[in-house]
């Protein structure tokens, strides 16, 4: 008999942080923080890590922050409070940990235009009117 996976799960959002480092045993690693919008007024923190095909899209920059991604992964932990002063602080946003077993690209923020140049405005002559009489 087969049981539900409820620790999987897909996420759609945007790439909110891209972190590259290094790692103690020397390689490198991409750290990805995205958000995810649950509802109208909910948004919670997603965040992983990536060693092969994510890090290569950055280096490349194919990934940038503001563009979509679609994730697919195991949920590692969940954490909604901090510790600040030995007090339990919540969390503005929920924050899960995956394991993230499959991605998608989604598209990438549109570029922000650039002020247009100042060019040199000339000032139009206006036109003086020539009466001319017109025979009928």
């Amino acid at each position: 008999m087969a049981y539900a996976d409820l620790q999987t799960i897909t996420l759609l959002g945007r790439i909110a942080d891209l972190k590259s480092f290094e790692t103690t045993d020397g390689r490198t690693c991409l750290a990805v923080t995205l958000y995810h919008r649950i509802s109208e007024d909910a948004v919670v923190t997603v965040k992983f890590l990536n060693s092969n095909g994510l890090l290569t899209a950055f280096v490349n920059d194919n990934l940038v922050v503001g563009q979509e991604l679609t994730v697919t992964g195991k949920i590692q932990a969940i954490r909604s409070f901090y510790m600040k002063d030995n007090e339990l602080v919540p969390l503005k946003q929920p924050e899960f940990q995956l394991r993230v077993m499959d991605y998608a690209f989604g598209s990438k923020p549109q570029p922000k235009a650039e002020p247009k140049a100042q060019t040199k405005t000339t000032t139009k002559k206006k036109a003086t009117p020539n009466p001319e009489l017109v025979e009928v």
